[in-house]
C-alpha cells in the first residue's frame, strides 16, 4: 500500500524550498494582500483587461445591464431636453422685457374691455337690462294670465320707485309691479315659437335645418318693424321719456304668447275654431296694447292742463299699433317650409 508523502504534493521539490501555504476552510477569511495579487495577475493575463464592474442598484431592472451605453445615451439626453426647457422658463421668468410684454398685454386688453363696455353702454344699460329680466314665478303666472285674458284686468297704473328722499327715480321691477314690462317672456317666446314651428313641420315631413332660421328670422323682422314704426311716431308726436326702448321691445315680443296658441290649433282644430282663436288672441293683444301703453302716450295730466297738442294723433296711433297686432299674429301663423 502506498503512503501519502507531503514531499511529493510540491510537484517533486524539496520540503525546504516548497513554501507551504496554511490550508484554508470554505467559510475563511481572505488575506486583503493575497486577494491584492491575485487581481494584478489576472489584469495581466492573455485575456487583456477586464471591463469595469457594473455597480446596480437595488431595485433596478434586470434588463439595465444588457444594454449600458443606450442607457448611457438616455442619461445624457434627457438632462439637455430638460435643462434646455428650465433654462428657457427661468430665463423667461427673469427677463424684463418679457415681464414688460405681458403687463403691456393685459392692459391693452383691460382698455378694449373697457372700451366694449362703454360702447355697449351707450345704447344698452347693463343695469336697465338687468331690471327687466328681474322676474318671478308669479309674476310669470300673472302676465300670462293678463295676455290671455286682459278682460279681467282693473289695474294697469305701474308703481313708481322712489329713492330715500321721495323722488320719482323710476318705475318698480316686474318681481314688485305686474304691470310693469319685462323682456324674459318675450324671449321665451320666441324661442317657443321657433320650436313650435319646427315640430310641426317635422310633423308634415317637409322639415329642413334651414326652416329654424328661416322663422326665426321673419319673427325678429317683425320685431324690428314694430319698434322702429313705433319709435317713428313717437318722435313725430314729441313723445319724450314716457316710452322707453325696452318697453317698446318688451310690448312687442308679448305677441309670441298668442301667436303660439293659434299655430297650435292650426294643424289639428277645424278651421273655424282656428279662425275663432285668430280673432279672439287678435283683440285680446289689441286690447292689451291699448291699455298698457295708454298711460304712457295718453298721460292723464294732459287732459287736465290742456298743454299736449298732439293729444288726438296719439290716440289714432295708439289704434293702429293696436289693429297691426292682426297683421302680425296672421303673417306669423302661416308658417311653410323654406324648400
Amino acid at each position: 500500500m502506498a503512503h501519502y508523502n507531503p514531499q511529493m504534493a510540491g510537484g517533486g521539490m524539496p520540503a525546504g524550498q516548497q513554501q507551504q501555504q496554511p490550508m484554508r476552510g470554505a467559510f475563511s477569511p481572505i488575506d486583503p494582500h493575497q486577494q491584492q495579487q491575485q487581481q494584478q495577475q489576472f489584469q495581466h493575463s492573455s485575456f487583456g483587461p477586464s471591463p469595469q464592474p457594473q455597480q446596480f442598484q437595488s431595485g433596478a431592472p434586470m434588463g439595465a445591464a444588457a444594454h449600458p451605453q443606450q442607457h448611457q445615451q438616455q442619461g445624457v439626453a434627457n438632462p439637455n431636453f430638460n435643462m434646455a426647457y428650465g433654462f428657457l422658463g427661468q430665463d423667461f421668468q427673469n427677463n424684463q422685457a418679457a415681464q414688460l410684454g405681458m403687463q403691456f398685454a393685459g392692459s391693452a386688453m383691460n382698455a378694449m374691455q373697457e372700451n366694449v363696455q362703454q360702447n355697449v353702454g351707450r345704447y344698452v344699460s347693463m343695469r336697465q337690462l338687468k331690471h327687466y329680466f328681474d322676474v318671478s314665478n308669479i309674476y310669470v303666472l300673472a302676465k300670462l294670465k293678463t295676455l290671455v285674458f286682459p278682460w279681467i284686468q282693473r289695474n294697469w297704473h305701474r308703481h313708481a320707485e322712489r329713492d330715500a328722499t321721495g323722488q320719482v327715480v323710476g318705475f318698480k321691477s316686474p318681481r314688485d309691479d305686474n304691470n310693469s314690462p319685462d323682456l324674459y317672456i318675450p324671449v321665451m317666446g320666441l324661442v317657443s315659437y321657433v320650436i313650435v314651428i319646427g315640430l310641426i313641420i317635422g310633423r308634415l315631413g317637409v322639415f329642413h335645418p334651414e326652416d329654424l332660421g328661416y322663422t326665426a328670422s321673419t319673427a325678429l323682422g317683425i320685431i324690428v318693424f314694430e319698434v322702429l314704426l313705433i319709435k317713428m311716431f313717437c318722435y313725430l308726436l314729441n313723445v319724450g321719456s314716457e316710452l322707453q326702448f325696452l318697453d317698446i321691445l318688451a310690448f312687442s315680443g308679448y305677441k309670441f304668447v298668442s301667436t303660439i296658441i293659434v299655430v297650435l290649433f292650426k294643424p289639428w282644430a277645424p278651421w273655424w275654431m282656428t279662425w275663432f282663436t285668430f280673432f279672439y288672441f287678435g283683440f285680446a293683444l289689441a286690447f292689451f296694447m291699448i291699455r298698457s301703453l295708454r298711460h304712457a302716450l295718453i298721460p292723464e295730466s294732459s287732459a287736465v292742463t290742456g298743454i299736449n297738442v298732439h293729444r288726438k294723433r296719439r290716440v289714432h296711433f295708439l289704434f293702429v299699433i293696436a289693429m297691426l297686432q292682426f297683421f302680425y299674429i296672421w303673417v306669423l301663423m302661416r308658417y311653410k317650409s323654406s324648400k
